[in-house]
């Protein structure tokens, strides 16, 4: 009996990423992540290469908690910076891990070679496409600290 190829990445990601620039305002992107029913946001520089991430839970926790203007906090402001993230060749099984282990719930899916984000994979993703995976996605263990 033969094992199954793992399934990679690059074959469950979200496509295109959904991308801002961090001088836009959270209001703006806000009104990106609803026209698209997506839960995070890529955020990127003039050259395309990833700076950061901001998530739904960005929002609410940094701006609408704290009672600031969405239309004046820049993205810049609230984005995770330097955000975890996997190359499309990742297998699924290694990303799950990752965001069990970090506690995360979106990455930047990476070309290995130009390190451009082409691709978004969720928790969500993973659950709906390979549930088996929800013990590693929701395991909140202690990531190796450097």
């Amino acid at each position: 009996m033969s094992e199954e190829p793992e399934t990679l990445c690059e074959e469950v990601m979200s496509t295109p990423p959904i991308k801002a620039m961090p001088v836009q305002s959270v209001l703006e992107g806000a009104k990106i992540m609803a026209e698209n029913n997506i839960g995070s946001l890529i955020i990127v520089d003039e050259q395309d290469s990833l700076l950061g991430i901001v998530t739904k839970t960005d929002i609410i926790v940094n701006v609408v908690a704290k009672g600031l203007d969405a239309s004046k906090v820049k993205l810049a402001d609230i984005m995770s910076k330097n955000p975890y993230y996997v190359f499309r060749n990742t297998t699924l099984r290694e990303a799950a891990e990752m965001m069990g282990s970090y506690n995360i719930g979106h990455l930047p899916v990476l070309d290995p070679e130009t390190y451009k984000v082409v691709g978004v994979i969720s928790k969500r993703d993973i659950i709906r496409l390979a549930p088996h995976y929800i013990d590693l996605v929701y395991y909140v263990g202690k990531a190796n600290q450097v």
